[in-house]
């Protein structure tokens, strides 16, 4: 009885889910039908955003709901990647590095800007600027004793922002030859392997995203749910002779998750005693991403890859964001994918040459505050 009385208590949670996600991708088709760029994530993130603005504090996705959406983003990149377009980074590695240090630098200046007029202390202004992935910037500002709250709200916004103007961006100002190429174009190109039946398709990106998920919380890498998933559909489609697809009907459902999680992951009352960062983050951030679209279109006109794909690459925000914005648009992800990760590796790699410092500041300050860092 108490087992029974137990399961019932969580109906209403269930329901209000069910309704939530349902409001998500009724909006989802909507942003898509009226032909919004990236439509099925940005529809359910203004739905995220609205549900989150009247609740005392967020309100993140259950985990299994972000689990399943990055295994299919994952394998997503996987069935699209190429090793000819990672083996030609190398031949651009000069351009690459030259792009990372401007885009990084620009960050860690917009972070000095956010201390200097927002009246932040500057480890928790840094913290809030570097782009890297957020959960690992989180734990990492607790460790050094930044204010966790003001990382978390400056870095989300930062992210949102991004997530809403690049896309449009990109359709507005990218020639329409290059633009009207999308993701279901990508489907109809001459397949170079053996077609297969849908559920035998279905199968094997069910399995590779099973033994992804599994692997990824064994090696404990940063966003592990989706490049777990990417390793092992890389495996998959290197070495079974089969042309595996992700039905566009289950990329758009990703697209639905993350984007409603996203919305989900601001905390409009934690806002109040920050108004003033966060308008300055706001613009701060939009020049930061204009700045970043430059360069990208620089990186473009040096090595010819195509305008889509250098610009994508070149935003200062999470992987699979803009990873999802390549395949809708029809970038190159192998590139998108390089770059990301060759920047986020060297912002793990410099990690641990920050928390030292960064704590002894924190020191200095807390028992010392005449003598603390004043931007």
């Amino acid at each position: 009885m108490n087992v029974f009385q137990s399961n019932v208590s969580y109906l209403p949670t269930i329901a209000k889910t069910v309704a939530l996600l349902f409001a998500a991708s009724i909006a989802g088709f909507l942003f898509d039908w009226l032909h919004t760029p990236l439509g099925w994530l940005l529809g359910p993130l203004v739905v995220g955003i609205i549900y989150s603005m009247n609740q005392e504090s967020s309100q993140p996705m259950s985990p299994g709901f972000s689990m399943i959406a990055q295994a299919v983003l994952g394998i997503s990149v996987a069935t699209q990647f190429s090793w000819d377009s990672v083996s030609m980074m190398s031949t651009y590695a000069i351009p690459l590095l030259i792009c990372i240090v401007i885009t990084s630098s620009a960050s860690i200046l917009k972070g000095y800007l956010l201390c200097r007029f927002a009246g932040l202390d500057w480890t928790t202004g840094l913290l809030a600027s570097i782009p890297c992935i957020i959960p690992s910037l989180i734990t990492l500002s607790d460790e050094v004793g930044a204010d966790t709250i003001a990382v978390t709200i400056l870095q989300y916004l930062r992210s949102l922002l991004i997530i809403v103007v690049v896309p449009i961006g990109v359709s507005l100002l990218v020639p329409s030859a290059d633009a009207d190429f999308p993701r279901q174009a990508i489907a109809t190109l001459p397949p170079t392997s053996i077609a297969i039946p849908m559920s035998l398709n279905l199968f094997i990106v069910v399995v590779c995203s099973g033994l992804g998920v599994w692997l990824g919380r064994q090696i404990r890498f940063p966003a592990s749910l989706f490049f777990g998933p990417l390793f092992v559909g890389l495996v998959a489609c290197s070495v079974l002779p089969y042309n595996i697809q992700v039905p566009d009907n289950i990329f758009n459902s990703a697209l639905v998750l993350i984007g409603f999680a996203t919305g989900l992951q601001f905390n409009f009352q934690g806002l109040r005693p920050l108004v003033k960062a966060v308008l300055i983050e706001v613009v701060l951030a939009l020049l930061l991403i204009l700045l970043c679209a430059v360069v990208g279109y620089e990186f473009h006109l040096v090595t010819n890859i195509d305008t889509i794909t250098a610009i994508l690459g070149s935003m200062p925000t999470g992987t699979q964001a803009m990873v999802a914005s390549t395949l809708e648009f029809g970038g190159d992800t192998s590139l998108v994918v390089s770059m990301h990760l060759t920047r986020m590796f060297i912002i793990l790699g410099l990690r641990s040459l920050l928390v030292t410092p960064l704590i002894k500041h924190q020191l200095s300050v807390t028992t010392e505050p005449s003598k603390g860092f004043t931007p």
